[in-house]
């Protein structure tokens, strides 16, 4: 873990510590997918998402208890770090999965459980999917068991495109109708979670990889004449940088708005081809 940020050291140290208290022996593999994976991790920004494989037998209600737990032990430090002014970064996000269905097709793996800052699900976990096993296959970071390539992990290449516009069409097509359907003043931080979270989704059904939101706010911008603006607003805050000017924040939702759409129209039909493809 040398190359990891310190921040991130201490919380998966103190997460797999805990894990290990609660749930003594069962933790036999553990890795980080997502922006560590990706080496876009941003320090103070940036949460962490665990992939934890469970052993051992069936898991049982006093399990599922312990897990909670678990969850539960993140809190006081992630309140830390909120005094602190931090956010929600460095918090451990986890999908629990046991080593049986390790080496099914990622689709057919039968999650244990799942928290995301938050939450705790029972019996899901959104990010058992092809993005994050392919994250995981071509980057993923190990804390605990061999090399990821020995996990036989099966992100179903074929599946991903699929699976992409499902998720364009099942959560995003849902996001703008209600972002449309709000008047209160645009944040910052949910323009960038609505331009560069399908912006990823679009970038991996053209250049069939998985990039980072920096490189997907690029490949918007190459891409749709309506990324104008809004992306630039979007990469500034995920950069912590200045905002531009351009756009005015009266006209955030709308630009973003038409950008989801266009999106949205491109992934029911042919992929344009841009500059980045």
């Amino acid at each position: 873990m040398d190359e990891l940020d310190p921040a991130v050291v201490q919380a998966v140290a103190a997460y797999l510590r805990a894990a290990d208290r609660l749930l003594p022996g069962r933790v036999v593999a553990c890795a980080i997918a997502g922006s560590i994976a990706l080496r876009a991790y941003r320090p103070g920004r940036s949460d962490i998402d665990l992939l934890v494989v469970l052993g051992g037998g069936a898991i049982r209600r006093r399990d599922m208890r312990r897990l909670r737990r678990l969850h539960r032990s993140q809190l006081p430090r992630i309140a830390a770090r909120v005094v602190r002014g931090h956010g929600l970064s460095a918090t451990c996000n986890a999908s629990f999965v046991h080593v049986s269905e390790l080496t099914r097709p990622v689709r057919a793996i039968r999650p244990i459980a799942s928290h995301v800052g938050e939450r705790f699900a029972v019996s899901e976990a959104f990010d058992v999917n092809p993005v994050v096993w392919r994250e995981l296959v071509d980057g993923g970071v190990v804390l605990r068991g061999g090399p990821i390539a020995g996990w036989g992990l099966d992100p179903e290449p074929a599946a991903l495109q699929a699976w992409c516009r499902e998720n364009l069409e099942g959560y995003w097509r849902a996001q703008r109708d209600a972002l449309a359907a709000r008047r209160l003043p645009m944040s910052t931080a949910t323009l960038e979670w609505c331009v560069l979270g399908p912006a990823r989704l679009d970038a991996t059904l053209v250049t069939h990889r998985i990039l980072s939101k920096d490189q997907a706010g690029v490949v918007a911008l190459a891409r749709f004449p309506e990324a104008a603006g809004v992306v630039d607003v979007a990469l500034a805050h995920l950069r912590d940088e200045p905002l531009p000017s351009e756009p005015p924040r009266a006209q955030w939702r709308d630009r973003t708005i038409a950008l989801m759409t266009a999106i949205l129209d491109a992934a029911g039909g042919p992929v344009r081809r841009g500059a980045a493809s």
